[in-house]
C-alpha cells in the first residue's frame, strides 16, 4: 500500500484505486492533480480533500445541500465527457468549505464546486456563472442534524454515500477504502 506524508496528518496509507484525479487541477492551482477524499470521523458530515501532489495542502468539503436547498447546477456534456461520465447518476458534487477562525462560521464556495465521477475517479472543478455566492454560509441546523444522525428530508443529499472505514491514519482519519463509498452518502431522509 502506498504511503504519503502530509503536514496535517502525518503519514497516510492509501489505496492507489482511491486516488481522485483532477486533470486540470484546481482554479489557480492547475498543477495539483492527485487527491484523496478522507473521512473526518464516523459522525462528521464533512470530508477532507487531501492533495497527494503537495503534502501541506488540503481542505474540507461537504454536500451542497448543507448550504442551499435548491443547488441544482447543469453539467454540460463536454465536462461530463472529460471525466469519463456516461450518467449523471455516477456524479458526486462537493463544495469546498472554509471553517473560519474560531470555528464560529462555516462557508462554502458555491461558484466553484468539485464534480467527481464515482466510477472513473476523474473530476473537475467547475466555475459557475450566476448568482451563487463564494462564501455561502452553512445551514447549521441541517448540518447539526446530519452530524447527530437525525433525519433530514433531502433527496439531493444522495450525491455522497457512507464513507468506508479503512486505511486509517495516526490521527484517526480514514483515507478510505473505495472512493465510490466515500463519494456517496445515504440520502438523509
Amino acid at each position: 500500500m502506498p504511503k504519503f506524508k502530509t503536514v496535517r496528518f502525518g503519514e497516510l496509507d492509501y489505496n492507489q484505486n482511491d486516488v481522485v484525479v483532477l486533470s486540470n487541477g484546481l482554479v489557480g492551482m492547475p498543477h495539483l492533480h492527485n487527491w484523496l477524499l478522507m473521512d473526518m470521523g464516523e459522525d462528521h458530515a464533512m470530508k477532507w480533500f487531501q492533495s497527494l501532489d503537495r503534502g501541506d495542502f488540503g481542505f474540507p468539503v461537504t454536500q451542497p445541500f448543507f448550504f442551499l436547498e435548491d443547488y441544482d447546477i447543469e453539467l454540460d456534456p463536454e465536462s461530463l465527457a472529460g471525466i469519463g461520465n456516461q450518467s449523471e447518476d455516477d456524479i458526486a458534487i462537493m463544495i469546498i468549505t472554509t471553517v473560519h477562525s474560531g470555528g464560529d462560521k462555516v462557508t462554502g464556495n458555491m461558484m466553484a464546486p468539485l464534480v467527481i465521477d464515482v466510477a472513473s475517479h476523474q473530476g473537475i472543478q467547475l466555475t459557475l456563472d450566476g448568482d451563487y455566492n463564494m462564501r455561502q454560509e452553512l445551514n447549521y441546523f441541517k448540518f447539526g442534524l446530519a452530524v447527530n444522525g437525525s433525519a433530514v428530508e433531502n433527496e439531493s443529499a444522495s450525491d455522497l454515500q457512507e464513507a468506508a472505514a479503512a486505511g486509517s491514519t495516526d490521527q484517526g482519519m480514514s483515507s478510505g477504502a473505495g472512493v465510490e463509498e466515500t463519494l456517496r452518502e445515504p440520502a438523509l431522509t
